[in-house]
C-alpha cells in the first residue's frame, strides 16, 4: 500500500476527476533526481514516478497534457517546494511483480473472510458454553486478521504464531493517517497477550492435569471476542482502504 498514491486518488477527487483517481488506485510511486536544476541553488528537480498495472498504465500514456498537469499538480500540493525536494516531472512506468501483488492482495481477503468465519464460530460457541473452544477460533481470528495487515502493508507476512516487535513496529510505520483512529497499536498487545493462551486453550494445563474446559469461563471468551472484533474490523478496514482509498 502506497499512501504518497492514496492522497493522490484523494487530491484527485476532491478535483472532480474520479476517472483520473481511478486510473492510478493500485499503482506505487517512487522519486527519483534528475540532471535539471531547480529553483534553488545546486539543487536538481526529482520525478515523480507512478507505477501502475499494464492496463493502467497503457491509458495513462494516453492522457493529454492538461490531464498529465493536472496530477502533477496534485504531486506537488502533496509534495510542497522545499530545498530537499522539488517535483518537476511526472513519469508512468509499469509496476513490476504485478501477478505477485495481485496473489498477495487476494491471499489477504481470503484470511480477512477466514478471520470473520473465525469470529462467527467463536460467538456460536461461546453461546454454547464451550468457552475454550471458542477461544480458540477467537486467536485464530486475530491471528489471521494480523497476517493480512502484514500482507497489506508489507508484501510478506511472519509465519509463526506470534510477532516480534521490530516486525510490528514496521506495520505501525506504514498505518495511512485515515485509519489511525482504529489503534493498530493495540492489534500488537492483543496478538501477544492471547499468544500466550494458544496451546493452553487447546490441551489445557497438562502438566497438572486440568482441561482446557475448567480454565476458560464467559469473562475471558467475552474479552477475547471484543479483541477479535477489533482485529477484524481493523482488517476489514485496512483492505477497503486499500481498494478504494477515501
Amino acid at each position: 500500500m502506497d499512501e504518497s498514491i492514496n492522497e493522490l486518488v484523494r487530491c484527485l477527487r476532491k478535483k472532480g476527476r474520479n476517472d483520473l483517481a481511478h486510473l492510478i488506485v493500485g499503482s506505487t510511486s517512487d522519486i527519483e533526481d534528475t540532471t535539471q536544476y531547480g529553483s534553488y541553488l545546486n539543487r536538481y528537480l526529482s520525478a515523480f514516478s507512478i507505477c501502475t498495472p499494464l492496463d493502467q498504465y497503457r491509458q495513462l500514456q494516453k492522457l493529454n497534457e492538461n490531464d498529465r498537469a493536472l496530477i502533477l499538480t496534485c504531486v506537488k500540493h502533496i509534495f510542497p517546494k522545499s530545498e530537499d525536494l522539488e517535483i518537476g516531472f511526472l513519469d508512468f512506468k509499469i509496476l513490476q511483480n504485478e501477478n505477485r501483488i495481485k496473489e498477495n492482495e487476494s491471499l489477504a481477503e481470503s484470511w480477512i473472510e477466514r478471520s470473520n468465519s473465525r469470529l462467527q464460530t467463536g460467538k456460536s460457541l461461546t453461546a454454547e458454553r464451550r468457552y475454550a473452544e471458542a477461544l480458540s477460533s477467537f486467536q485464530e481470528c486475530i491471528e489471521l486478521s494480523i497476517k493480512a495487515i502484514f500482507l497489506l502493508l508489507t508484501d510478506s507476512y511472519p509465519r509463526s504464531h506470534e510477532f516480534k516487535d521490530k516486525e510490528f513496529k514496521d506495520v505501525l510505520d506504514r498505518i495511512p493517517k485515515v485509519l489511525a483512529h482504529l489503534e493498530f497499536y493495540k492489534l500488537y498487545l492483543y496478538s501477544k497477550f492471547w499468544s500466550n493462551f494458544y496451546t493452553i486453550a487447546k490441551y489445557g494445563l497438562e502438566n497438572f492435569g486440568v482441561g482446557a474446559e475448567k480454565l476458560f469461563g464467559p469473562e475471558e471468551a467475552e474479552l477475547a471476542k471484543l479483541h477479535s472484533e477489533k482485529c477484524y474490523h481493523a482488517a476489514r478496514q485496512l483492505k477497503d482502504y486499500s481498494d478504494n482509498p477515501w
